[in-house]
């Protein structure tokens, strides 16, 4: 399963939550989690038609897609998250600025792409002063490389042989970041809580007759 230290850090933060719900009137919900005496990992899941707003201290994050949005991530809870699909319904703002709350820059990534590159150009066989070079260039291009603008202008300067910097970079380096994953699965967890209080479960007729 995909981010499964994030889904085990979720389930250890809450693990002594509990839930109260300060407003249940249809899609107009405030619900309230947090462990009694502290507010450490706290959030709240706020509904209103057409929207789901959680905050606590993991930011604010407000979703949008349809008219009760605790239907739409209810799917979550037997599927799984699906962190790419709900972050185009976070509302921040015009455009595609909500990738600059989801996601952040992948380093590793980035070095191991960069890397296996550099393999499949050994692998045509080179001469030795410029493999050289190359691999002064790649050090040089790894040592700056802590964020996507610096990686980028690192890599135009290194002027690699049959290199093309637009075409490396365009996929994109990118992961989720943590905070956005742990709200994925608080979301998830949170609603999951709140079903479970609206399940009566009905008191078995005794067969004993007085």
């Amino acid at each position: 399963m995909k981010y499964t230290k994030i889904k085990d850090r979720l389930l250890e933060n809450v693990g002594r939550h509990e839930m109260t719900i300060h407003r249940d009137d249809g899609m107009y919900r405030h619900i309230q989690f947090s462990q009694p005496g502290t507010s450490c990992y706290r959030f709240d899941l706020v509904t209103w038609p057409g929207y789901l707003c959680v905050t606590g201290d993991m930011g604010c994050w407000t979703f949008s897609r349809i008219a009760d949005m605790f239907e739409f991530f209810n799917d979550g809870i037997g599927r799984g998250i699906n962190p790419g699909y709900w972050s185009e319904k976070l509302q921040a703002g015009a455009g595609s600025a909500y990738r600059q709350l989801c996601f952040e820059w992948d380093r590793d990534a980035f070095i191991k792409a960069l890397r296996e590159w550099h393999k499949n150009w050994l692998d045509e066989g080179r001469d030795e002063d410029v493999k050289v070079d190359v691999e002064d260039a790649l050090s040089t291009v790894e040592e700056n490389a802590d964020d996507a603008y610096a990686a980028w202008r690192s890599l135009e300067d290194a002027d690699l042989p049959e290199f093309y910097v637009y075409d490396f970079m365009e996929g994109g380096f990118e992961r989720y970041t943590t905070h956005y994953l742990w709200i994925c699965y608080a979301i998830v967890w949170g609603i999951q809580r709140y079903n479970e209080s609206k399940t009566v479960v009905p008191v078995e007729a005794s067969h004993d007759q007085p």
